[in-house]
């Protein structure tokens, strides 16, 4: 592979985790509507949960933003075992377009910033809807040169579409693009299907910014 002409970053699990974690922000949300619920028991339901919604959705975290929410209405009945009211899916759903409900991994600064001291393009390409441009803005995470969610596109990662998508907003080929994110099938895929190359960030230990130093300074 030649030299590397943008950078592209996964968001959720990549640059930020939930906190203080997806059954602590389930439980408190849920309690503002009467629904008390142990916070350590949603979140051992939760992986199950969405793994569960999104072996059965076409498109995995939504189609577009309406089916977005759907599919989360889906994966929030599956963690709290039945149906909720809507008016309290969608305060469970909107919790998360919030800051405050995210930290940032170790590193995502300082990888952030690095890209942008080579005057490289930076994108975000994340499987997420709507929610993601306001997030990134209230974690004062940009600027970017494209945002490219999933429900823009209509397809969800592993499927490469994303990805050219933001290749194209950006004017790179593929090829010349680097792309840095948590999930070995969901961005790893992606780049193996679209010949991107793709960097692994473990969120428990932080961006490897070292290795991602040394990938942008090759020829």
């Amino acid at each position: 592979m030649g030299a590397v002409a943008a950078v592209s970053f996964d968001a959720a699990g990549t640059l930020f985790v939930p906190h203080p974690s997806v059954g602590d922000i389930y439980a408190e949300v849920a309690a503002r509507h009467g629904i008390v619920r142990d916070a350590s028991e949603l979140e051992g339901r939760f992986r199950p949960a969405f793994a569960r919604a999104q072996a059965r959705w076409k498109v995995p975290y939504g189609a577009d933003d309406s089916d977005a929410l759907t599919f989360w209405a889906e994966v929030i009945s599956g963690t709290f075992d039945e149906p909720l009211p809507y008016e309290t899916v969608c305060d469970l759903y909107d919790a998360f377009a919030s800051g405050a409900r995210w930290r940032l991994v170790c590193g995502a600064r300082d990888a952030l910033a690095l890209v942008r001291s080579r005057g490289l393009p930076l994108a975000i390409v994340s499987n997420f809807d709507c929610r993601l441009v306001a997030l990134i803005a209230d974690l004062d995470l940009g600027p970017f040169a494209a945002v490219v969610p999933s429900t823009a596109i209509g397809r969800a990662k592993p499927d490469p579409a994303v990805l050219i998508e933001a290749c194209r907003r950006l004017g790179v080929a593929p090829a010349a693009t680097l792309h840095v994110g948590d999930s070995e099938r969901e961005d790893g895929g992606m780049c193996a299907a679209a010949g991107a190359r793709w960097l692994r960030v473990d969120p428990a230990v932080g961006i490897p910014l070292d290795e991602l130093s040394a990938i942008l300074t090759l020829p």
